[in-house]
Formats: C-alpha cells, structure tokens, sequence
C-alpha cells in the first residue's frame, strides 16, 4: 500500500503539519502526492500535476490514470493527518481485504449511525447506501477510485460527495472501520478512529477546528501534552 494524497497550493500553509505527522507515524510507506501543475511538493513524493483548470473530479482522475489499476492506496487529503499510532496490525488486515477483493473500499472512519456489520471483520461495518465513498481516508485500489471518479456526477467536491450514493455505485461493495469500544463520538457527524486515529478535517471554512479537535490540533503544533491553560495563552496566535 502506498499513501496517495491530494492537495492544493491554497492549501500549503497546512503541509507543514501533514509532513510532521506522516513522517511520525508513517515513514516507511511509500507517498503520491496529487498537484496542481505551478507547485512543487516535497521530493521524497511521487509528485503528479494536475491542471488546475480542471474541475476537482477530472483532476484526479487526470493522475490516477498515471498509476498502475492494482496498486493499493490510502486516499487521503492534506488536512486529514494522523495524531496517534495508527493499529497496523488490522490496518494490514485491512489491506488484505482489499488485496484478495474481498470489498472495494475500507473508509478508516465511521460516520452514520445503525450501520449493519459486515462478516469480513469485526471492526468494518457497510456504509449506508446513500454515501458509499466519502473524501475521508479510504483504502482501495487505483482502478477502483478510477470507477468512482468517473461515474459519480458533480464538478465540486461537495457535489461529489453528495452523490456517491447506491443510484451511480450500486455495484460497490463499500466498508467502514470502527470499534464499537474504542471508537467515542467526535462532534455531530462522526466517530473517532482507534485504527487510524486522525483528525477528521483540520480545517474548516480556511480556519483550524479547533471545535473539534482543540486538543490534538495544540499537540501537534506546540509539541507537547494538551492543558487548557497553554491553549488560551497561545489560541491568539493560531
């Protein structure tokens, strides 16, 4: 597996963070990095440009067909990194899965609720029929993303996102991760990932969430164990 990440240069002022946290917790992969064309990225990455006159679906899908159909990735985008060690014993028996096709896509996060279990493993659920592929991370294979990427409609990733449903993916057999012990509730939409402890969206609306994820976002930037106290010293700065 090979981690492929798309961003952007608006974006660039969050690298920092994702290097930090990827070269934390997941040196030894092997990284893609998805571009728009007047940007470098850092050379440790497999860099592929898109045109950044493409809409956000035809730009990736513009690189994914630079890649081999059967390689397996972890899709992610800049702003969803890690704050903890990732379960890598599961993360590979995920892998697997998709590996022998067992399933398409493994999501590493749950994000609705009263989701039926699925017999692969216990900790993956099917996700709801009306979003089967979601921007969070995800591992699959590139042939598979490929599949979504041109058959889902909508030009914006809202769009996209809204419309990855049964109706344009009904052949998608479409899992999610959680641990119904481990796994607490995280703001209105989502659950927290013991298997790949990330911050769902770090950034809203161009600003940090630090509704959300108040503790993680100063560890990771300070360097040091979270107290309310230092966090309202230093919230000014942010």
């Amino acid at each position: 597996m090979k981690i492929l990440l798309y961003t952007h240069s608006d974006y660039s002022w969050v690298w920092k963070y994702w290097h930090q946290q990827t070269d934390k917790f997941l040196p030894d992969y092997d990284k893609i990095c998805f571009l728009n064309s007047e940007s470098n990225f850092r050379d440790d990455y497999h860099t592929i440009k898109y045109d950044d006159n493409d809409n956000y679906k035809d730009r990736i899908y513009s690189c994914l067909e630079k890649l081999d159909n059967d390689l397996i990735v972890l899709f992610c985008h800049e702003d969803m990194f890690l704050y903890n060690t990732p379960n890598f014993t599961i993360l590979n028996e995920y892998i697997n899965l998709i590996k022998e096709n067992k399933c398409d896509t493994i999501k590493l996060i749950k994000a609705f609720e009263n989701l039926e279990e699925s017999k692969l493993h216990n900790k993956l659920f099917k996700n709801p029929d009306n979003q089967l592929f979601s921007i969070q991370p995800t591992i699959l294979k590139v042939k598979t993303l490929k599949y979504i990427y041109s058959t889902v409609p909508g030009n914006n990733i809202w769009k996209f996102e809204g419309n990855t449903n049964k109706k344009h993916l009904n052949d998608l057999i479409s899992l999610c991760s959680f641990d119904e012990k481990l796994d607490i509730k995280r703001g209105k939409y989502h659950y927290d990932s013991s298997v790949f402890p990330y911050i769902c969206t770090a950034v809203i609306k161009g600003k940090w969430n630090f509704k959300e994820y108040k503790k993680e976002l100063f560890e990771i930037f300070y360097n040091k164990k979270f107290n309310i106290f230092s966090y309202y010293l230093s919230k000014i700065k942010f």
